[in-house]
């Protein structure tokens, strides 16, 4: 998608909703932000992704209420987490303070990072790529702030979801590229694209729901 005035229309507008402090995003049951399973295959995952080391330099993109953040600075990494909406990162800074866990937060715009090239050790984010104007853009720079043998992880927004609808209402929701989900296929290429190679697919899933599968992906930067 090619940026225009009418993207950064919708972008303006996507940042209004997760900055409604109405939206109680915690409260929301399919988001999973205080399920102890979800917590346990998220950490579980990604740290064997990153061969369990501890004291990596991690960006959380869209942290929300800091669900990643949370989780990875827990298990003794160096976390930075970004998300666009000053009201959604508050509730994080409240969570990190609440349990004396030190997470650098900065607002930041998914697809505009400010960081320099070659930050972090790993770029992770859940449940982002579906609210992006520009997802092709995004990796990109994603890909740009990580080091040479860095990693990319985030899962892929399932196909049908209609999230982008169910949040944003149809004139929003029909205009995101992946606002309805994508074939895993389709993610691969575009991390391609982006600069990431040794590209894999994993499937978490949880017991009590076989229906609703995670499909993370993750590839290094070359």
């Amino acid at each position: 998608m090619k940026f225009n005035s009418q993207q950064s229309e919708i972008k303006n507008k996507i940042r209004e909703w997760w900055d409604d402090p109405t939206q109680d995003y915690d409260s929301f049951i399919g988001h999973g932000v205080n399920s102890e399973i979800e917590k346990e295959l998220w950490g579980n995952e990604i740290a064997q992704l990153l061969g369990h080391k501890q004291n990596l330099r991690i960006l959380d993109i869209g942290t929300g209420t800091g669900f990643l953040a949370l989780l990875l600075a827990g298990m003794g990494n160096e976390i930075t987490a970004t998300d666009w909406s000053m009201t959604m990162m508050q509730k994080a800074k409240e969570k990190a303070k609440a349990v004396q866990i030190p997470i650098q937060f900065e607002v930041q715009d998914a697809e505009n990072l400010t960081f320099p090239d070659a930050s972090f050790d790993a770029v992770v984010s859940r449940h982002v790529l579906w609210t992006l104007a520009d997802p092709l853009k995004a990796a990109k720079e994603w890909v740009r702030v990580i080091k040479p043998g860095g990693m990319v992880i985030t899962d892929i927004p399932r196909i049908g979801s209609h999230s982008g609808r169910h949040h944003y209402g149809d004139e929003i929701g029909k205009q995101l590229p992946l606002g309805n989900g994508a074939d895993p296929e389709e993610i691969i290429s575009m991390f391609k694209e982006a600069g990431l190679a040794n590209i894999n697919l994993k499937i978490m899933e949880k017991q009590e729901d076989q229906h609703r599968k995670t499909i993370l992906i993750y590839g290094e930067k070359k």
